[in-house]
């Protein structure tokens, strides 16, 4: 515990504040054009409010909790997510948002700082109750930790915050763009290498000219195949003795492949199952070779890995939702067939050949029909190490973003802290202390 300046005061939010005294309200009696808030409106850690929607656009029927503008809503529900609001208007919210009044003893823009602090969330998460919803009772809630500092003092804190954090949010918004940025970049490296574009200076004079395919053009010097003729595609053995859950372990001599597996341009292992060897050998298809590509089929569509010597396991085996492509002939390089099929030139013939709505999927039969560009094979090489080393740039750019982001995230609950340790703002003595400002609180309360 912190210490703080002598003219503040370690209470109980009950203490200061009306927590837990709600307005109730039935839908019916809810205007259509009156805002409606639920917790999925509130972003979790930024307070930032993703929408804001009317009663007749969420057309809900159960009770709500009245709020006003001014107020503190506090998400009790998960409150991990630490989902905090100053409302800007007056309004309607789920009964799990706690609206809590300012008063002349202590400010809603401080009160929401408080309950954001890094002291606040760590003891709202030890007492809550419920395993996969837990929440805060109001008891709890009632008893929860407060800090209050003289009102003249609250104000300066909650005016050099609102100050502080609007860069800091200013900052996250510019991050934010960041990965989609990165994401443009490798799109159009994969684009520029498909199309011969990237390699277009290597070539020379050895090209004389394009062709067009699906209003794609490509060197002269190229060849466009069909995966049927370029490919075999095995799926995994889908009869009697295909695993069950229950057959996964948590080690073993298989990794049994899941679609969440294969991401969109290589493998992720950090939730993977197993299969026990002797189940691995009653079945009949569907095991990875080293050189192959594996490709998702069902659900969210292309993404795609190379099995090479880099992947730490020998033996993997496939689940349903993909299958295997394995070259038929020797003038294919697996790195650049996984580029390939990364390409937009790939994506379009897939959002033009899948089929299903709800769980979209291209089966082998439609995928045999797809065209696939085939450079010689020494540029498929030069087109791999010009894609490696830009994905390489773009990697070494995603852990900047990554550790900016890291630092930028942790800078909030640090200077909250700060804040409420009294080490934010200048102390005023001749401020009212707090104990006084308490002990008026009581009064109040006493004499209403």
């Amino acid at each position: 515990m912190s210490e703080i300046p002598n003219s503040w005061l370690r209470t109980r939010l009950g203490e200061i504040t009306d927590y837990g005294k709600v307005d109730r309200i039935e839908s019916r009696d809810i205007p259509d054009d009156a805002w409606v808030l639920a917790l999925a409106d509130i972003e979790k850690d930024t307070s930032r409010l993703l929408e804001r929607v009317t009663f007749a656009q969420r057309q809900s029927k159960s009770t709500k909790n009245r709020f006003r503008k001014g107020e503190v809503l506090y998400g009790k529900l998960r409150p991990y997510l630490n989902k905090v609001l100053m409302a800007d208007d007056d309004g309607f919210c789920t009964t799990e948002i706690v609206p809590i009044s300012s008063s002349n003893a202590i400010i809603g823009r401080y009160l929401f700082y408080w309950l954001r602090t890094p002291e606040f969330l760590a003891y709202v998460n030890a007492v809550s109750y419920g395993l996969n919803m837990p929440r805060l009772g109001t008891k709890d809630g009632l008893a929860a930790p407060a800090i209050l500092a003289p009102i003249t003092e609250q104000k300066r804190i909650a005016d050099k915050l609102d100050s502080l954090l609007q860069k800091v949010d200013t900052c996250q918004e510019h991050l934010e763009r960041v990965p989609q940025i990165i994401k443009r970049f490798r799109q159009s490296v994969l684009a520029e290498a498909v199309s011969g574009r990237l390699t277009e200076e290597w070539r020379g004079e050895n090209s004389s000219g394009e062709m067009e395919i699906e209003n794609f053009s490509f060197p002269d010097t190229w060849q466009i195949q069909s995966f049927d003729d370029t490919l075999d595609l095995i799926d995994g053995d889908r009869g009697k003795n295909y695993p069950k859950r229950t057959d996964y372990q948590e080690s073993g001599y298989c990794v049994f492949l899941s679609t969440k597996n294969v991401r969109d341009f290589g493998f992720k292992f950090e939730e993977v199952v197993f299969i026990s060897e002797e189940k691995h050998n009653i079945l009949r298809s569907g095991t990875l070779e080293r050189g192959d590509v594996v490709i998702t089929t069902r659900g969210t569509l292309g993404n795609v890995a190379y099995y090479d010597d880099t992947v730490p396991f020998d033996v993997i085996r496939i689940n349903s939702g993909m299958l295997i492509l394995r070259k038929k002939q020797e003038n294919i390089l697996g790195k650049y067939l996984v580029i390939c099929i990364a390409s937009s030139f790939f994506k379009t013939q897939l959002e033009e050949k899948r089929s299903g709505s709800a769980q979209p999927q291209i089966p082998a039969k439609t995928l045999k029909t797809f065209l696939l560009p085939l450079p010689p094979v020494d540029e498929q090489q030069e087109i791999t190490n010009r894609v490696e080393k830009l994905f390489t740039f773009a990697n070494q750019l995603e852990e900047r973003y990554q550790a900016g982001k890291d630092c930028v995230d942790l800078f909030t609950p640090s200077l909250l802290a700060k804040a409420f340790r009294g080490e934010l703002v200048e102390q005023d003595p001749t401020d009212e202390p707090a104990s006084v400002l308490l002990e008026r609180i009581r009064a109040a309360r006493a004499a209403g």
